[in-house]
């Protein structure tokens, strides 16, 4: 087990928080030092190799823990998370009670996502809102017969696209620009033996999306990002097509607003939770 550790200025925390705890993260601790104007932010890994990937992307330290306080570090298990009536998130990975709680939960589809070094393990607003959104959107498809293919940008721990192949979607492509994150996303598309998912390393910056490509189209990434690139959502969005887009501070959520209604998106559907906020629109309805 190691850590990575970093002194930061306090007025970073919520930037912090995002990006370690903000999507149900379990092993990262960030703590106020004394006077109020610094924090500490500690990340525990598995192995070193995770911890130097985020002192390369963040700096910071890294540092060996002694053997004897691995089991003391160690994640919790979540509760499982219910989501609709059709989806449940859980943190087990074991196979036999992964079986028991299929049994104890019968009608949902138990998606395993341990707590690991990339986004998305269900429990946070942003990311439990897109599952919600998911699910309504796959009854929509499902009621009129039709079948649907689904892209998820910044795809984390591939919770969103994993849970859209188990909601029907086929086929489902998800993408992250960070490396550690798609192989957590790869292994857990193995671990919940879903098919038709493709996971691959991208920038959105660098993303070309094939026009009208997507039925559905999922980001839960931060706000200027998704300002930036929302000309590449309505593009890869079919006609009637369903866009989510999440991860936004209600403090930006006035700009993202302006950039959907730029790059030729109706007015969406605003939905808040806290300090977050969600939109949900199509592209167009057909006559």
């Amino acid at each position: 087990m190691h850590v990575w550790s970093k002194l930061s200025s306090a007025k970073w925390r919520d930037a912090w928080e995002e990006r370690f705890l903000g999507l149900g993260q379990t092993n990262a601790v960030i703590e106020e030092l004394p006077g109020g104007k610094s924090v500490r932010v500690d990340v525990y890994c598995e192995n070193e190799e995770d911890a130097l990937a985020i002192m390369e992307q963040f700096g910071g330290r890294v540092r060996k823990l002694k053997q004897e306080n691995w089991a003391a570090m160690a994640p919790p298990q979540r509760n499982p998370i219910k989501i609709r009536d059709r989806l449940l998130v859980v943190s087990e990975g074991d196979a036999g009670a992964l079986e028991k709680l299929r049994d104890e939960h019968p009608g949902r589809e138990v998606v395993s996502i341990p707590a690991e070094l990339a986004f998305g393990t269900g429990d946070h607003a942003t990311t439990s809102t897109c599952l919600r959104l998911l699910v309504d959107i796959g009854e929509v498809f499902s009621k009129a017969g039709h079948a649907w293919s689904m892209i998820d940008l910044g795809t984390g721990t591939g919770l969103l696209a994993i849970a859209a192949a188990k909601l029907g979607a086929k086929p489902v492509e998800g993408f992250d620009y960070d490396e550690t994150a798609v192989r957590v996303a790869r292994k857990n598309v193995g671990r919940n033996k879903v098919e038709g998912v493709g996971l691959y390393e991208a920038d959105v910056f660098q993303w070309q999306p094939e026009p009208g490509a997507w039925d559905v189209v999922v980001a839960n990434i931060y706000a200027d990002i998704l300002g930036a690139n929302l000309d590449k959502i309505a593009t890869a969005l079919a006609p009637d097509g369903h866009w989510i887009i999440s991860g936004i501070l209600r403090e930006h959520e006035e700009g993202v607003r302006a950039s959907a209604k730029d790059a030729g998106l109706p007015e969406p559907k605003v939905i808040r939770k806290g300090k977050w906020v969600t939109l949900l629109g199509r592209k167009r309805v057909s006559s």
